[in-house]
Protein backbone atom coordinates (compact mmCIF):
# COMPACT_ATOMS: atom_id res chain seq x y z
CA UNK A 1 0.00 0.00 0.00
CA UNK A 2 1.07 3.60 -0.54
CA UNK A 3 2.42 5.46 2.47
CA UNK A 4 0.12 8.22 3.77
CA UNK A 5 1.02 11.88 3.23
CA UNK A 6 3.64 13.15 5.69
CA UNK A 7 2.49 16.78 5.77
CA UNK A 8 -0.74 18.50 6.75
CA UNK A 9 -0.25 21.43 4.33
CA UNK A 10 1.24 22.08 0.91
CA UNK A 11 2.20 25.30 -0.86
CA UNK A 12 0.90 25.46 -4.43
CA UNK A 13 2.42 27.72 -7.10
CA UNK A 14 1.12 28.43 -10.61
CA UNK A 15 3.86 30.05 -12.70
CA UNK A 16 2.72 32.40 -15.48
CA UNK A 17 5.80 33.47 -17.47
CA UNK A 18 5.54 36.06 -20.21
CA UNK A 19 7.74 34.62 -22.93
CA UNK A 20 9.55 36.09 -25.91
CA UNK A 21 11.93 34.69 -28.51
CA UNK A 22 14.90 35.99 -26.52
CA UNK A 23 14.17 33.38 -23.84
CA UNK A 24 15.15 30.69 -26.36
CA UNK A 25 18.37 32.17 -27.69
CA UNK A 26 20.42 29.54 -25.85
CA UNK A 27 20.08 26.83 -23.24
CA UNK A 28 21.63 29.20 -20.71
CA UNK A 29 19.09 31.94 -21.39
CA UNK A 30 16.21 29.48 -20.97
CA UNK A 31 17.62 28.07 -17.74
CA UNK A 32 18.22 31.50 -16.21
CA UNK A 33 14.83 32.83 -17.31
CA UNK A 34 13.00 30.17 -15.33
CA UNK A 35 15.37 30.05 -12.40
CA UNK A 36 14.53 33.73 -11.92
CA UNK A 37 10.88 32.69 -11.54
CA UNK A 38 11.93 29.94 -9.13
CA UNK A 39 13.67 32.57 -7.02
CA UNK A 40 10.37 34.45 -6.82
CA UNK A 41 8.76 31.26 -5.57
CA UNK A 42 11.51 30.80 -3.01
CA UNK A 43 10.89 34.27 -1.61
CA UNK A 44 7.20 33.46 -1.09
CA UNK A 45 7.66 30.22 0.83
CA UNK A 46 6.83 29.96 4.53
CA UNK A 47 9.86 29.14 6.69
CA UNK A 48 10.62 28.16 10.25
CA UNK A 49 12.97 30.00 12.59
CA UNK A 50 16.04 28.43 11.00
CA UNK A 51 14.98 29.38 7.47
CA UNK A 52 13.87 25.94 6.36
CA UNK A 53 10.60 25.58 4.39
CA UNK A 54 7.66 24.78 6.65
CA UNK A 55 5.74 22.79 4.05
CA UNK A 56 6.39 20.81 0.89
CA UNK A 57 5.66 22.77 -2.27
CA UNK A 58 4.46 22.10 -5.79
CA UNK A 59 5.29 24.52 -8.63
CA UNK A 60 3.66 24.07 -12.03
CA UNK A 61 4.91 25.74 -15.22
CA UNK A 62 2.66 26.16 -18.29
CA UNK A 63 2.19 24.06 -21.37
CA UNK A 64 4.38 24.74 -24.43
CA UNK A 65 6.98 26.64 -22.40
CA UNK A 66 9.62 24.44 -24.06
CA UNK A 67 8.08 24.26 -27.53
CA UNK A 68 10.39 26.88 -29.15
CA UNK A 69 13.60 25.33 -27.76
CA UNK A 70 14.45 23.92 -31.18
CA UNK A 71 15.60 27.41 -32.22
CA UNK A 72 18.40 27.54 -29.61
CA UNK A 73 21.52 28.95 -31.23
CA UNK A 74 19.58 29.99 -34.32
CA UNK A 75 17.73 33.06 -33.13
CA UNK A 76 19.57 35.21 -35.67
CA UNK A 77 18.18 33.02 -38.46
CA UNK A 78 14.56 32.85 -37.35
CA UNK A 79 13.99 36.20 -35.66
CA UNK A 80 12.27 37.75 -38.69
CA UNK A 81 10.07 34.73 -39.41
CA UNK A 82 6.39 35.59 -39.34
CA UNK A 83 5.14 32.05 -38.76
CA UNK A 84 6.23 28.96 -36.90
CA UNK A 85 6.29 27.07 -40.20
CA UNK A 86 8.71 29.58 -41.72
CA UNK A 87 10.93 29.41 -38.64
CA UNK A 88 10.93 25.59 -38.74
CA UNK A 89 11.99 25.70 -42.37
CA UNK A 90 14.95 27.91 -41.51
CA UNK A 91 15.93 25.66 -38.61
CA UNK A 92 15.73 22.68 -40.97
CA UNK A 93 18.10 24.35 -43.45
CA UNK A 94 20.55 25.02 -40.64
CA UNK A 95 20.43 21.43 -39.43
CA UNK A 96 20.48 19.61 -42.77
CA UNK A 97 22.91 16.88 -41.63
CA UNK A 98 20.97 16.20 -38.42
CA UNK A 99 17.76 16.00 -40.43
CA UNK A 100 19.34 13.58 -42.89
CA UNK A 101 20.48 11.34 -40.02
CA UNK A 102 17.02 11.45 -38.42
CA UNK A 103 15.34 10.71 -41.74
CA UNK A 104 17.51 7.67 -42.40
CA UNK A 105 17.28 6.31 -38.86
CA UNK A 106 13.62 6.97 -38.06
CA UNK A 107 11.88 7.25 -41.45
CA UNK A 108 9.48 9.95 -40.21
CA UNK A 109 6.18 10.54 -41.96
CA UNK A 110 6.68 14.31 -42.18
CA UNK A 111 9.32 17.05 -42.16
CA UNK A 112 7.97 18.22 -38.81
CA UNK A 113 8.57 14.83 -37.18
CA UNK A 114 12.04 14.70 -38.71
CA UNK A 115 12.86 18.10 -37.24
CA UNK A 116 11.48 17.19 -33.81
CA UNK A 117 13.66 14.06 -33.75
CA UNK A 118 16.74 15.97 -34.95
CA UNK A 119 16.44 18.62 -32.22
CA UNK A 120 15.09 16.38 -29.43
CA UNK A 121 18.34 15.82 -27.55
CA UNK A 122 18.93 19.57 -27.12
CA UNK A 123 15.30 20.32 -26.24
CA UNK A 124 15.21 17.53 -23.67
CA UNK A 125 18.52 18.58 -22.12
CA UNK A 126 17.33 22.18 -21.72
CA UNK A 127 14.06 21.08 -20.12
CA UNK A 128 15.84 18.61 -17.86
CA UNK A 129 18.59 21.00 -16.80
CA UNK A 130 16.08 23.76 -16.10
CA UNK A 131 13.39 21.94 -14.15
CA UNK A 132 15.45 19.18 -12.54
CA UNK A 133 17.77 21.91 -11.28
CA UNK A 134 14.87 24.03 -10.01
CA UNK A 135 13.40 21.06 -8.16
CA UNK A 136 16.74 20.15 -6.56
CA UNK A 137 18.04 23.63 -5.77
CA UNK A 138 14.76 25.08 -4.47
CA UNK A 139 13.36 21.94 -2.77
CA UNK A 140 10.28 21.87 -4.99
CA UNK A 141 8.10 19.30 -6.67
CA UNK A 142 8.00 20.64 -10.22
CA UNK A 143 5.74 20.01 -13.19
CA UNK A 144 7.89 21.52 -15.91
CA UNK A 145 5.27 22.67 -18.39
CA UNK A 146 5.70 20.86 -21.69
CA UNK A 147 7.80 20.57 -24.84
CA UNK A 148 7.44 18.66 -28.11
CA UNK A 149 9.43 15.44 -27.78
CA UNK A 150 9.53 11.83 -28.97
CA UNK A 151 9.87 8.98 -26.49
CA UNK A 152 13.32 8.55 -24.98
CA UNK A 153 15.02 5.22 -25.64
CA UNK A 154 17.10 5.76 -22.48
CA UNK A 155 14.07 6.00 -20.17
CA UNK A 156 12.57 8.81 -18.13
CA UNK A 157 15.11 9.59 -15.43
CA UNK A 158 18.14 10.76 -17.40
CA UNK A 159 19.32 14.04 -18.94
CA UNK A 160 20.49 12.14 -22.03
CA UNK A 161 18.18 11.51 -24.93
CA UNK A 162 17.95 9.12 -27.87
CA UNK A 163 14.62 9.11 -29.75
CA UNK A 164 12.81 5.78 -29.94
CA UNK A 165 11.35 6.96 -33.25
CA UNK A 166 10.07 10.21 -34.75
CA UNK A 167 6.55 10.09 -33.29
CA UNK A 168 6.38 13.29 -31.22
CA UNK A 169 4.17 14.18 -28.28
CA UNK A 170 3.26 17.24 -26.24
CA UNK A 171 5.29 16.02 -23.25
CA UNK A 172 5.44 17.11 -19.61
CA UNK A 173 8.04 16.03 -17.03
CA UNK A 174 7.51 15.94 -13.26
CA UNK A 175 10.55 16.30 -11.00
CA UNK A 176 11.05 15.60 -7.31
CA UNK A 177 12.98 17.86 -4.88
CA UNK A 178 15.94 15.53 -5.49
CA UNK A 179 15.92 16.50 -9.18
CA UNK A 180 14.66 13.09 -10.30
CA UNK A 181 12.21 12.77 -13.16
CA UNK A 182 9.39 10.82 -11.52
CA UNK A 183 6.72 11.00 -14.25
CA UNK A 184 6.32 11.66 -17.96
CA UNK A 185 2.91 12.79 -19.23
CA UNK A 186 2.02 12.81 -22.93
CA UNK A 187 -1.02 14.83 -23.96
CA UNK A 188 -3.85 12.53 -24.95
CA UNK A 189 -6.20 14.93 -26.77
CA UNK A 190 -4.74 17.10 -29.53
CA UNK A 191 -6.34 20.52 -29.99
CA UNK A 192 -8.08 20.74 -33.39
CA UNK A 193 -6.58 23.23 -35.88
CA UNK A 194 -3.49 23.61 -33.66
CA UNK A 195 -1.74 20.44 -32.51
CA UNK A 196 -3.27 18.19 -35.14
CA UNK A 197 -1.69 20.26 -37.92
CA UNK A 198 1.92 20.18 -36.64
CA UNK A 199 2.26 16.38 -36.82
CA UNK A 200 2.02 15.59 -33.12
CA UNK A 201 0.88 12.17 -31.93
CA UNK A 202 -1.64 11.65 -29.13
CA UNK A 203 -0.55 10.02 -25.90
CA UNK A 204 -2.30 6.93 -24.56
CA UNK A 205 -4.77 7.38 -21.68
CA UNK A 206 -3.66 4.09 -20.15
CA UNK A 207 -0.19 5.62 -19.65
CA UNK A 208 -1.50 8.40 -17.40
CA UNK A 209 -0.11 8.00 -13.88
CA UNK A 210 -0.13 9.48 -10.41
CA UNK A 211 2.98 10.17 -8.33
CA UNK A 212 3.05 9.66 -4.58
CA UNK A 213 4.32 12.79 -2.82
CA UNK A 214 4.43 13.96 0.82
CA UNK A 215 1.18 15.84 0.12
CA UNK A 216 -0.74 13.06 -1.63
CA UNK A 217 -1.03 11.69 -5.14
CA UNK A 218 -0.19 14.09 -7.97
CA UNK A 219 -1.39 13.75 -11.56
CA UNK A 220 -0.93 15.90 -14.67
CA UNK A 221 -3.46 16.76 -17.37
CA UNK A 222 -2.00 18.89 -20.15
CA UNK A 223 -4.46 21.69 -20.95
CA UNK A 224 -7.14 20.18 -23.25
CA UNK A 225 -6.87 16.87 -21.37
CA UNK A 226 -8.47 18.62 -18.41
CA UNK A 227 -11.66 19.46 -20.32
CA UNK A 228 -14.82 17.46 -19.74
CA UNK A 229 -15.95 17.48 -23.38
CA UNK A 230 -14.37 17.91 -26.84
CA UNK A 231 -14.27 21.24 -28.63
CA UNK A 232 -15.92 19.78 -31.75
CA UNK A 233 -18.21 16.92 -32.75
CA UNK A 234 -15.47 15.37 -34.90
CA UNK A 235 -13.41 14.00 -31.99
CA UNK A 236 -14.85 10.56 -31.19
CA UNK A 237 -11.69 9.45 -29.37
CA UNK A 238 -11.71 12.36 -26.89
CA UNK A 239 -10.88 11.23 -23.34
CA UNK A 240 -11.68 13.37 -20.23
CA UNK A 241 -8.31 12.56 -18.67
CA UNK A 242 -9.07 14.18 -15.31
CA UNK A 243 -11.60 11.43 -14.71
CA UNK A 244 -8.92 8.83 -15.45
CA UNK A 245 -6.56 10.34 -12.88
CA UNK A 246 -9.36 10.74 -10.35
CA UNK A 247 -10.05 7.01 -10.66
CA UNK A 248 -6.33 6.39 -10.07
CA UNK A 249 -6.61 8.24 -6.75
CA UNK A 250 -5.13 11.66 -7.60
CA UNK A 251 -5.46 14.26 -4.83
CA UNK A 252 -3.97 17.18 -6.78
CA UNK A 253 -4.01 17.84 -10.52
CA UNK A 254 -1.49 19.96 -12.37
CA UNK A 255 -2.94 21.41 -15.58
CA UNK A 256 -0.20 23.19 -17.56
CA UNK A 257 -1.96 25.29 -20.20
CA UNK A 258 -1.32 27.61 -23.14
CA UNK A 259 -4.38 29.31 -24.61
CA UNK A 260 -3.74 30.55 -28.15
CA UNK A 261 -7.18 32.08 -28.70
CA UNK A 262 -8.18 35.63 -27.66
CA UNK A 263 -9.36 35.36 -24.07
CA UNK A 264 -12.08 38.02 -24.30
CA UNK A 265 -13.41 37.19 -27.77
CA UNK A 266 -16.00 34.66 -29.01
CA UNK A 267 -14.92 31.04 -28.72
CA UNK A 268 -13.56 29.67 -32.00
CA UNK A 269 -15.71 26.53 -31.86
CA UNK A 270 -19.04 28.04 -30.89
CA UNK A 271 -21.92 26.08 -32.39
CA UNK A 272 -24.40 28.02 -34.55
CA UNK A 273 -26.35 30.32 -32.28
CA UNK A 274 -23.81 30.20 -29.44
CA UNK A 275 -22.07 33.39 -28.31
CA UNK A 276 -19.90 32.39 -25.36
CA UNK A 277 -16.48 33.96 -25.02
CA UNK A 278 -13.32 31.91 -24.66
CA UNK A 279 -13.03 32.92 -21.00
CA UNK A 280 -16.59 31.68 -20.41
CA UNK A 281 -15.95 28.43 -22.25
CA UNK A 282 -12.82 27.80 -20.16
CA UNK A 283 -14.94 27.66 -17.02
CA UNK A 284 -18.06 26.03 -18.49
CA UNK A 285 -16.28 23.13 -20.24
CA UNK A 286 -12.85 22.95 -18.63
CA UNK A 287 -11.41 21.36 -15.51
CA UNK A 288 -13.19 23.83 -13.23
CA UNK A 289 -16.58 22.59 -14.45
CA UNK A 290 -15.87 18.91 -13.92
CA UNK A 291 -13.92 19.09 -10.68
CA UNK A 292 -17.18 19.18 -8.72
CA UNK A 293 -18.12 15.75 -10.10
CA UNK A 294 -14.80 14.06 -9.30
CA UNK A 295 -14.51 11.83 -6.26
CA UNK A 296 -10.89 12.13 -5.10
CA UNK A 297 -9.19 15.20 -6.57
CA UNK A 298 -9.28 18.17 -4.22
CA UNK A 299 -6.96 20.81 -5.74
CA UNK A 300 -6.01 21.86 -9.26
CA UNK A 301 -3.11 24.12 -10.30
CA UNK A 302 -3.61 25.64 -13.75
CA UNK A 303 -0.76 27.92 -14.92
CA UNK A 304 -0.98 29.72 -18.24
CA UNK A 305 1.63 30.73 -20.79
CA UNK A 306 1.47 34.39 -21.83
CA UNK A 307 3.42 36.31 -24.44
CA UNK A 308 4.18 35.26 -28.01
CA UNK A 309 6.48 33.60 -30.47
CA UNK A 310 6.02 34.06 -34.21
CA UNK A 311 2.27 34.09 -34.97
CA UNK A 312 1.35 32.45 -31.67
CA UNK A 313 -0.09 34.78 -29.02
CA UNK A 314 -1.00 33.33 -25.61
CA UNK A 315 -3.27 34.94 -23.05
CA UNK A 316 -5.31 33.68 -20.11
CA UNK A 317 -5.18 34.01 -16.31
CA UNK A 318 -3.62 31.26 -14.23
CA UNK A 319 -5.84 29.61 -11.62
CA UNK A 320 -5.65 27.53 -8.48
CA UNK A 321 -8.95 26.03 -7.40
CA UNK A 322 -10.40 23.58 -4.91
CA UNK A 323 -13.24 21.10 -4.71
CA UNK A 324 -14.71 22.23 -1.41
CA UNK A 325 -17.26 19.41 -1.26
CA UNK A 326 -19.26 17.34 -3.69
CA UNK A 327 -20.82 19.69 -6.22
CA UNK A 328 -18.95 22.83 -5.12
CA UNK A 329 -15.70 24.33 -6.45
CA UNK A 330 -14.07 27.62 -5.52
CA UNK A 331 -11.20 29.61 -6.99
CA UNK A 332 -8.40 30.06 -4.46
CA UNK A 333 -6.22 32.30 -6.64
CA UNK A 334 -6.45 33.86 -10.10
CA UNK A 335 -4.07 36.12 -11.99
CA UNK A 336 -5.35 39.66 -12.22
CA UNK A 337 -4.11 40.12 -15.78
CA UNK A 338 -4.29 37.41 -18.48
CA UNK A 339 -1.39 38.96 -20.41
CA UNK A 340 1.33 39.75 -17.84
CA UNK A 341 3.79 37.65 -15.88
CA UNK A 342 2.64 36.37 -12.50
CA UNK A 343 3.24 33.73 -9.84
CA UNK A 344 0.21 32.51 -7.89
CA UNK A 345 0.70 31.10 -4.40
CA UNK A 346 -1.60 29.48 -1.87
CA UNK A 347 -1.00 27.31 1.19
CA UNK A 348 -3.71 24.71 1.64
CA UNK A 349 -4.53 21.95 4.15
CA UNK A 350 -4.67 18.33 3.18
CA UNK A 351 -7.51 17.33 5.51
CA UNK A 352 -9.88 14.80 3.94
CA UNK A 353 -13.05 16.09 2.30
CA UNK A 354 -16.27 15.67 4.19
Amino acid sequence: MDAPPTSTHVELFAVQPRISLEDYASEESFVERHRALARRIDQLRARDGSGRPLHPALAVWPEMVGAPLGIMGLLHRVRRSRTTQAAMSRVALSKALSLLWAAVRHRPSSLEECLYAATAAGVHRAMWRTFSGIGRDFSLWVVGGSALLPRNRLGADTPDFVPVNARTYNTSYTFSPQGRCVAVTRKVNLVPTQEDVVRLSPGRPEELEVVLTPFGRLGTVICYDGFREPHTSQEPSFVPAAQVLDALGADILAQPSANAWPWDEPWAFNAPGESQLRREQWFSEGLYSQLAALHRVRYAVNPQLVGSFFENVFEAPSLIFERVRAGEVRVLAQSMDPRTEDVLHVTVPLAALG
